[in-house]
């Protein structure tokens, strides 16, 4: 117990939840969204997450595969956030905004739109288990944000008086209807198996250092299976 109370990657993704759960209660979120969705993902998992390693006496988390999908679709989240929604804007200013009424809100959308990405992305990249993950999964993780344009595109032909029945401008059908609106979607799946390949790479790169055996590379991937109470 001693040893897992010891291990930086545990304290680490207990500060990530509580730094999830301050963003849910200062922020308005709707499941429409699908910052909402995948933060949501992201919360859930590292709870199950840490009392698995409490409970197991590791500092793994479980379901490496489904850790990295997770670090691929928030990352995709990060720079649509910032590349499309906000067109670069400095996310700090919302969230410093001296009207707490701005500040609040601004600080939910930081956390969930930078906050969050670069942390389970630096967990991906500092923290093991390594080499479980394949090549297959550049084509098995871009399927949830897939099915989120598919259903929100859906949800918005069936129910056109709900509420952010369109949440995101670059979704409003134009000239070509809904249809331009599924080829516009295309690139950003692209974008996602692009991510998901990164991933991949780093994970399985650092797996084959560690065969390898040179030692830096086992200093950097060494990550034992259960740890003694």
């Amino acid at each position: 117990m001693r040893r897992l109370l010891a291990a930086p990657q545990f304290w680490y993704r207990c500060l990530m939840v509580v730094v999830s759960i301050y963003g849910f209660l200062v922020g308005s979120h709707s499941v429409s969204f699908l910052t909402t969705v995948t933060n949501a993902i992201l919360l859930g998992y590292l709870v199950v997450g840490l009392w698995t390693m409490w409970t197991r006496r590791t500092p793994d988390l479980p379901a490496p595969r489904l850790r990295g999908a997770i670090v691929t679709w928030m990352v995709f989240v990060a720079v649509i956030a910032h590349t499309v929604l906000t067109d670069g804007m400095n996310p700090f200013e919302a969230a410093f905004d001296p009207d707490p009424a701005l500040a609040l809100p601004g600080t939910a959308l930081l956390i969930a739109h930078y906050v969050l990405p670069a942390a389970i992305l630096l967990d991906w990249i500092a923290f093991g288990p390594r080499g479980r993950t394949a090549w297959i999964d550049v084509v098995w993780w871009p399927l949830f944000p897939l099915a989120y344009g598919v259903l929100t595109i859906l949800r918005a032909i069936w129910f056109p008086e709900v509420v952010n029945r369109i949440p995101y401008p670059f979704m409003e059908p134009g000239d070509d209807g809904w249809m331009g609106v599924i080829v516009s979607l295309l690139p950003m799946i692209a974008l996602v198996g692009g991510i998901a390949a990164l991933v991949i790479g780093w994970d399985r790169a650092l797996a084959r250092l560690a065969v390898s055996g040179l030692p830096s590379a086992r200093n950097a991937m060494r990550v034992p299976d259960r740890l003694s109470s």
